[in-house]
């Protein structure tokens, strides 16, 4: 005997991605520019922090979903989890789900965020109650000590 899983029958998630823009067309069809998930933070001066300082990255969310069986408005969620463990205030909206079941909703979220550590920053996309997915998003840290002529 199985049990049926949440959403079996829709809403189902088609893609999930970080990127740095998306372009929509006259005809409403997306383009993803610059698929990313990770972050090279490089600071070259004579004496380079060892640890990263704080700075604003501008990046994309792009969320698609179909409709299938679903019906009416759910709640989305999108919670950032820093490598900390911490979490700020999640994004959220509501999504309406109509018309049939290849019908669907497309979500793009423009964002600048203050990294302040290194590591992995989870994206956890939530509909309803449900975990949908999660995203990793790394952000590295390279000091380079370079002499500046003088």
């Amino acid at each position: 005997m199985t049990t049926a899983l949440p959403f079996e029958h829709g809403p189902y998630l088609l893609a999930a991605f970080i990127c740095e823009k998306v372009l929509e067309e006259k005809d409403g069809v997306k383009s993803a520019i610059r698929i990313i998930d990770r972050v090279t933070h490089t600071v070259v001066g004579p004496s380079p922090p060892e640890k990263m300082e704080p700075f604003d990255y501008h990046l994309t969310l792009l969320i698609k979903l179909k409709s299938g069986y679903a019906r009416g408005v759910y709640p989305i969620q999108v919670r950032l989890v820093k490598p900390s463990g911490e979490s700020p205030t999640p994004l959220a909206q509501n999504v309406l789900f109509e018309g049939e079941e290849d019908r669907g909703v497309d979500i793009v979220g423009s964002m600048t965020i203050k990294f302040d550590q290194t590591g992995i920053y989870w994206f956890h996309i939530y509909l309803g109650d449900v975990r949908l997915t999660q995203i990793p998003f790394r952000v590295n840290y390279v000091p380079q000590v370079k002499q500046i002529p003088g």
